[in-house]
C-alpha cells in the first residue's frame, strides 16, 4: 500500500511521511523473520487479512474526490487506521513475547517496529490535521 500512497498523494509534507515510513517498513521484514527464528517458526509473507481488506477499502475510494487536499485528507486518514492496527497486533505481540520470555533483544526488535509505527501514526495524523486545517482557510 505504502508505494502506491506515496504516489498517490499531492502534498509534499504527507509525500515525506509516507516515504520515511516505507523506508523503516523495508526494515520491519528482516525484524520480524529474526523473532520467527528466535521462536523457531517459520515467517510468512501474506498479507494479514484486516490489513488486505482496509487496503481494499481504501483502493475503492481512492480517487473519488473532486478536490486534491480531500484526497490527502483521506489518504491520511486511511494510512493512520492501519497504523493503529499494525501498532495493536505488535502490542499483543509483545505482550506474548514477555508470555513465553523471549530475549530481551528479541523483544527489543518488535519493540523497534512497534516504535517506529507509532512515529508513523503520529506524522500522518499531523499531516491530516495540517491538510483539514489547509481546507478551512
Amino acid at each position: 500500500m505504502l508505494p502506491e500512497l506515496r504516489k498517490s498523494v499531492q502534498s509534499e509534507g504527507l509525500a515525506a511521511a509516507v516515504e520515511e515510513h516505507l523506508e523503516q517498513t523495508r526494515e520491519h521484514g528482516p525484524r520480524l523473520e529474526e523473532v520467527f527464528r528466535a521462536l523457531g517458526a517459520e515467517p510468512s509473507s501474506n498479507l494479514d487479512p484486516p490489513v488486505e481488506k482496509l487496503v481494499e477499502h481504501h483502493d475503492e475510494l481512492a480517487g473519488s474526490f473532486a478536490d486534491d487536499r480531500l484526497e490527502d485528507v483521506f489518504h491520511a486518514s486511511a494510512a493512520a487506521t492501519t497504523e493503529h492496527h499494525e501498532l495493536s497486533a505488535y502490542d499483543a505481540l509483545l505482550t506474548l513475547a514477555q508470555a513465553v520470555e523471549l530475549p530481551s533483544d528479541v523483544r527489543g526488535l518488535l519493540e523497534r517496529n512497534r516504535a517506529e509505527e507509532a512515529e508513523a501514526l503520529r506524522r500522518l495524523q499531523q499531516e491530516r490535521d495540517r491538510l483539514v486545517g489547509e481546507l478551512g482557510a
